[in-house]
Order: C-alpha cells, then sequence, then structure tokens
C-alpha cells in the first residue's frame, strides 16, 4: 500500500487507493504550482454572533460592514429562535447579500453509547431542519470516535475498523432518510484522528453512502500528518481533484509543527503562520462553478484580523476575488 493512500483505502482495500500518492517526508523540490485563477469569487467566512440588545438586522449589517459575505451558524454561539427571527434573519441576509454557507452541527456520529449516539443523530436531523428554514445549503459535523470524549476527536483503536466504519455509514443514511425531501447537505469534514483522514476517505464515504446530500467540508489542514507537511500544494490539489463540486465550505487555519521537540506535535496556527499553501487553495476555490466560502476557525480571538488580511492579500497575488 502507498504511503499517501488514506484510511479508508488501506482499511477496505478500495480501488481508489490506486490514485492516492505516495509522498516522501520532505518536499519536492520539482514540483510545478498552476496558479491559474478561475472566475468565482471566493466568500470570505465567519461567525454570526448576536452582540448585547442589537437587533438581528443589525447584526448581519455588522457582519456585512466587517468584509464577510459567508455567515457560520452554531447553537452554542447564536441561532435563531422563533419564526419571527427566522423571518428578520432572512430578509437581512437578502438585503446585505450574506448567506449562511454552514450551520454548525458537530457531534460524535460514533459515540460507543447506542443511545447517546442515537441521540446526536437525532441532534443532526434537527439542524438540518433549522438550516433549511434560513436557507443554509449544509450542516457541517464529523464523523466522530470510538472514544465517549464528546469531542468526538480523540484517537481509539477501534476508529479504523470495517465494523465501525459500517455504523458510520449506517448513521449518515439515518440521518439523511428521517429528513428526506430537505435540500440541506450533510457536510462531513475530516479529523486525521478519525476514519475520515483525507481526500480518498472523503471518496469513499461519499461512495458507500450513495446519496449526494453527503458532501464535503474541507479543511486540509485536519488532514496533515508529519508525512504531508511538506506537501500541502499536493494535498490540496488531490481534495480539489478527487473531491470537486462535492466540496460545500471550507476551513482556513494553517499546520505548524512545534520546534525542539522528540516527537511531532502538529499544531493549528492562523493561517500565514504554517505551511499551508494558500495560493493553490484559493485558486482552486476560484475554479468551481459557484462561490464557496473560505472561514478562519480554531485561533486565538485577536488573530482572526490577521487571518483575513492575509487571505486576502494571497487572494490579490494570485488574482482571486474576494466576494463583495
Amino acid at each position: 500500500m502507498t504511503a499517501g493512500a488514506s484510511t479508508a483505502g488501506i482499511l477496505l482495500g478500495t480501488a481508489g487507493s490506486k490514485t492516492a500518492r505516495a509522498w516522501p517526508s520532505g518536499p519536492d523540490e520539482k514540483i510545478k504550482r498552476d496558479l491559474t485563477p478561475g472566475n468565482t469569487p471566493v466568500r470570505l467566512g465567519a461567525d454570526l454572533i448576536r452582540r448585547g440588545n442589537e437587533s438581528i438586522t443589525e447584526m448581519v449589517e455588522r457582519f456585512r460592514k466587517s468584509g464577510h459575505t459567508g455567515a457560520f451558524v452554531y447553537k452554542p454561539r447564536w441561532e435563531p429562535s422563533g419564526d419571527s427571527e427566522i423571518n428578520e434573519l432572512n430578509a437581512a441576509l437578502d438585503r446585505y447579500g450574506v448567506v449562511v454557507f454552514e450551520y454548525g452541527g458537530y457531534v460524535n456520529m460514533l459515540h460507543p453509547d447506542l443511545s447517546t449516539r442515537q441521540k446526536l443523530l437525532r441532534r443532526l436531523s434537527e439542524c438540518i431542519e433549522k438550516a433549511g428554514k434560513i436557507h443554509c445549503p449544509m450542516v457541517g459535523t464529523i464523523s466522530g470516535s470510538c472514544d465517549p470524549h464528546p469531542y468526538g476527536i480523540n484517537v481509539h483503536p477501534d476508529n479504523w475498523t470495517l465494523k465501525t466504519w459500517k455504523i458510520l455509514i449506517k448513521g449518515i443514511r439515518q440521518v439523511l432518510s428521517d429528513t428526506a425531501g430537505s435540500k440541506v447537505k450533510l457536510g462531513m469534514e475530516a479529523q486525521v484522528t478519525t476514519n475520515l483522514d483525507g481526500p480518498l476517505a472523503h471518496k469513499r464515504l461519499m461512495e458507500d453512502v450513495g446519496d449526494e446530500r453527503c458532501v464535503v467540508n474541507l479543511d486540509p489542514t485536519n488532514m496533515i500528518s508529519l508525512q504531508k507537511y511538506y506537501h500541502t500544494t499536493e494535498l490540496i490539489n488531490e481534495c480539489f481533484d478527487m473531491l470537486g463540486e462535492s466540496i460545500y465550505g471550507c476551513h482556513a487555519k494553517d499546520t505548524y509543527i512545534w520546534p525542539d521537540k522528540q516527537t511531532v506535535h502538529i499544531q493549528e496556527v492562523c493561517p500565514g503562520r504554517g505551511v499551508m499553501d494558500y495560493e493553490t487553495y484559493l485558486v482552486r476555490m476560484s475554479r468551481l462553478t459557484w462561490p464557496r466560502t473560505l472561514k478562519a476557525e480554531h485561533i486565538p480571538k485577536d488573530q482572526y484580523a490577521e487571518a483575513d488580511a492575509y487571505i486576502r492579500k494571497v487572494a490579490a497575488n494570485v488574482g482571486v476575488t474576494i466576494h463583495g
């Protein structure tokens, strides 16, 4: 099995594993990047959070004035409550040219306790219903872990078994069946600590689920291992080559290996402070057929302005238009 094969290919012996690349740990000095931009603008994303006593309309206006046009809605931070708030939100979104690109539904779909797992799957279905009311095309989530921790990202030896893979497929199908008739997609996000760890696993997951509503919530940083660390250009191209229009949203952060350690500690950092190839990332987004949102996340609050400025700078350098 080639070194670049993902979990799904290794575990299940998929034909798709033949397309995975074998990358050495060090960078490929001969790699040539195609940075020809497409014509599709990229939306800059952020959390939609209501402040104090401001109205929903004022919240969306402030959001738009901050330079963002792609919003992330997540219940622990804020979500509309009741028909009047939903109606006001939809009117404000239309007025200011903002879209909600992702509704957060992050749960551990592989929780080892069946009753807990079923409760979490029902929560996902509820999120899909709520997302539909605000014209959001995607609910984002992860596959999860056999570890019972609620975050669902912990390493566990059973994460990569065929039994666990089948539980994941069954759970996704259940959620999509329970929300049949909805146009809202379930956007799966990779985590290198789980069985959904890269583009090949994404592809195999969509094939095995067999429902067009199972799509990709892309986060290349979450796929990074030591072997991929100096190959972010190749990784990003592989994601877009393999997944293409199935990518419904994109997350932005960077990847950095802590120095002076005898074992590898890969840290999420602000875009521009690591090795992620943002030129290729933005160019490939601009070649998709409709505008996707790129949203910075998981960095200190005082670094979000830096992240947005970096993304805008890179986009300008490669000729990618930022929406709005």
